[in-house]
């Protein structure tokens, strides 16, 4: 029987859409759960091998990551105090040596004939906005002109340069937002001072997501924005859509260009009608968008992890 692992958490839905999709094509999962490591769950590295749980998973070919931690140093404010130790600087120690386990152990499972959907290097590219940006700009695919700074006085010469302009966290984790008069104000832009923000040129319009997987088309949606900013804020009025073959195009070579294997793109349309790409995901949500269990994006996707496996 084949074998894939998900990487993930039981409690992420997500997860458990592709876990179940993987096994009703006959496949079996190894569900590893990074969070449980190591109050309850094992993960062990000797010499190249590799046990979750006691299962080997450096013999395994295909691998899914839905949801995992990257980066160092990056403790969990929230899971810190679950954590027994009597201080915050040495729950922060400890976090960073739990990272730094399980990022030395998971990618040393990225070996010649193993597929990973989507590679370690490419899930942080959903945490660092402003370098997916700059690489995506380096590939000549069309993104937003964009400004990161802690500077009050660059986002005012943004602002005067291209009028309407959003804002949003350059890690993620928020809405975006539009500039207003009042984000202008001193007292506004002097918490600069205690975080950078990403700003862009806004790109008005309806958005477009579209599904790519190992190069291919596999499914477009539109959401229109009338009223809101985020789109997000709309996602109950999502419909299925058509995209011309420039769109798709512009798909493929970004998320060749991130080494995403499966992405979801955001799009929209700049004045000129270029087609303009916002952001590429490499964890997408499927439910929203379509039957998450029995949709053309779930389907497609087990069968590729299987056939890999």
């Amino acid at each position: 029987m084949k074998t894939v692992a998900v990487i993930g958490s039981r409690s992420d839905e997500h997860t458990r859409y592709v876990a179940e999709a993987v096994q009703r094509r006959r496949a079996r999962v190894i569900l590893v759960e990074t969070a449980n490591v190591p109050e309850s769950a094992t993960l062990t590295w000797e010499r190249g091998a590799v046990r979750y749980q006691g299962e080997r998973l450096d013999d395994v070919r295909s691998f899914y990551i839905k949801r995992v931690q990257l980066s160092l140093p990056i403790p969990e404010p929230a899971a810190l105090p679950e954590r027994n130790f009597a201080t915050w600087q040495e729950q922060y120690v400890a976090e960073r040596e739990r990272q730094s386990f399980l990022q030395s152990v998971l990618r040393a499972l990225r070996q010649p004939g193993c597929t990973f959907v989507n590679p370690f290097e490419t899930i942080e590219l959903h945490y660092l906005k402003l370098h997916q940006i700059s690489l995506l700009q380096r590939h000549k695919v069309p993104v937003p002109p964009s400004l990161g700074t802690c500077d009050p006085q660059a986002v005012r010469d943004f602002v005067r340069k291209h009028g309407s302009v959003i804002y949003k966290p350059l890690g993620g984790g928020a809405l975006v937002q539009r500039v207003t008069e009042k984000d202008l104000t001193d007292e506004r832009l002097q918490l600069l001072g205690n975080c950078p923000v990403l700003f862009q040129a806004e790109i008005k319009g309806d958005e477009f997501r579209a599904y790519v997987l190992d190069g291919e088309p596999v499914a477009a949606f539109r959401i229109p924005t009338e009223g809101v900013v985020d789109a997000r804020v709309n996602l109950h009025q999502v419909r299925r859509a058509r995209l011309p073959e420039e769109a798709w195009r512009l798909c493929i070579r970004g998320a060749r260009a991130l080494g995403m294997v499966f992405t979801a793109v955001d799009l929209r349309r700049d004045a000129d009608g270029r087609f303009v790409a916002l952001e590429f995901n490499p964890t997408p949500a499927i439910s929203f968008f379509e039957d998450p269990k029995r949709g053309k994006i779930i389907s497609r996707l087990a069968e590729y992890l299987v056939a890999k496996a």
